[in-house]
């Protein structure tokens, strides 16, 4: 098949881990035999990334809603159009409709009614409405990576019969360490390098407030970020922020936590809760990938607390919800992730 890929940014450009999921979806169908082309914005000279094709269009990527031409003319060669919920969403569909051919929209980040608590209440507004109009449109399939971004999916009008679930792999064994003590401690990791508004996504201040009534508790916030220095303002003493840590420091850290808490308003998967199962934690967040350990809503430290206090409470059942995660953790492998993609494309392509 030959799949052309639509997506605002793709390697070397990178802001989060929407491009390199992208980019391992690109690898992956290539080794599966298919024909794979990346649209995209950025530098026109550069012709492909690590031996994927790519037609880069030399403007803003909050722009990439007006390429509607350049989609349209490129995609006439191509059986399908692979975009994702972004700036380039809408004329993807577009031209997939003009086209007659099939469009998959993967969802990396849904906001909803969220939009208000990000943008404030008159633009949080505007960009809850404008997401409905680009994610409700009757693309052949939708994909989401959790079950609570599916939710949020179907509040705002997209059809459940253009839904499915296909989630992203791992390398679990690297996170599965030995001889390492668990201890009692309550980890977050995530990327903080976000604007003020924008990191409220991530639930922090919920954390904070957690942690300002568990005294007693050690908190580690791993990541880095320009909102830092604020959040250490107002966070109390038994908060520790390690800063960014990758490799073997982020994997022992997994693998010294007893409870790993995501509080995200939103995820468009989760993939530190994932690391974390690998590691045998136990997980408190508001996230679902059908992890042990406590699924809680959105904007509550109280329920936050009462989860962390049950969990220290029952230390042995933790940790045995953290060798359960270990098992479930093995599960998410990227040749499951493709073989569903490629099978949502056979039938949606079998449609035509």
């Amino acid at each position: 098949m030959k799949i052309l890929i639509t997506h605002e940014l793709f390697p070397p450009e990178i802001v989060g881990g929407g491009e390199l999921l992208f980019l391992k979806i690109a690898e992956k169908l290539v080794e599966k035999g298919n024909e794979v082309e990346v649209l995209t914005s950025g530098d026109s000279k550069i012709k492909s990334y690590k031996g994927i094709e790519t037609d880069r269009i030399p403007i803003n990527r909050y722009l990439m809603n007006l390429t509607f031409l350049q989609i349209l003319n490129k995609a006439k060669d191509f059986d399908l159009i692979q975009t994702s919920g972004g700036n380039m969403a809408f004329p993807s569909w577009l031209a997939a409709k003009i086209l007659k051919k099939p469009v998959c929209c993967y969802i990396n980040h849904i906001a909803g009614n969220y939009w208000i608590d990000i943008r404030g209440q008159m633009m949080g507004r505007v960009f809850e409405n404008m997401e409905r109009f680009f994610l409700t449109r009757d693309y052949d399939a939708v994909i989401f990576q959790n079950n609570l971004a599916k939710k949020m999916g179907l509040e705002i009008g997209i059809d459940k019969k253009r839904i499915f679930i296909d989630q992203p792999g791992i390398d679990y064994k690297k996170f599965q360490l030995k001889n390492i003590k668990r201890e009692s401690i309550v980890l977050f990791v995530g990327s903080l390098n976000m604007s003020e508004s924008l990191i409220k996504i991530k639930g922090l201040e919920y954390l904070i407030e957690t942690a300002r009534a568990l005294p007693d508790v050690k908190f580690m916030v791993v990541g880095g970020g320009t909102c830092l220095n604020g959040l250490k303002r107002n966070s109390p003493k038994n908060v520790v922020f390690t800063g960014p840590l990758t490799g073997r420091p982020l994997i022992e850290l997994y693998n010294k936590s007893l409870i790993f808490c995501l509080p995200s308003l939103i995820e468009g998967f989760g993939i530190s809760i994932l690391e974390a199962m690998a590691s045998g934690c136990s997980v408190v967040s508001t996230i679902d990938l059908g992890q042990r350990g406590i699924i809680i809503k959105p904007k509550d430290s109280t329920v936050i607390v009462k989860s962390i206090k049950k969990l220290l409470e029952n230390k042995g059942k933790t940790e045995d919800e953290g060798r359960k995660n270990r098992e479930l953790a093995k599960k998410f492998t990227w040749d499951r992730f493709i073989n569903n993609l490629t099978e949502i494309y056979e039938l949606i392509y079998n449609r035509y």
